[in-house]
């Protein structure tokens, strides 16, 4: 099993368009291969992170973890 963090946000216009692309290949392909995602969000509020994560096919890190979004987000250098 291989694990992706998908970092991405309700609000970001690429990552609206990028998002229904990532969730047809790994309906698919990329699950039956192996592939786990994990939805990691940028949302401001739970509200816009309940409607964008409703689209998609993976996990999550729950909306309020933001400590460990925090820790990530460094790890992986995304801003």
């Amino acid at each position: 099993v291989a694990v992706g963090i998908y970092f991405s946000a309700h609000w970001c216009p690429p990552c609206r368009g990028f998002t229904p692309q990532l969730a047809g290949w790994y309906a698919k392909d990329l699950k039956s291969k192996g592939l786990e995602v994990v939805f990691v969000s940028s949302d401001h509020d739970e509200a816009a992170f309940g409607e964008y994560f409703a689209e998609q096919p993976w996990l999550a890190l729950p909306f309020g973890a933001h400590e460990k979004r925090d820790r990530l987000a460094k790890k992986f250098k995304v801003q």
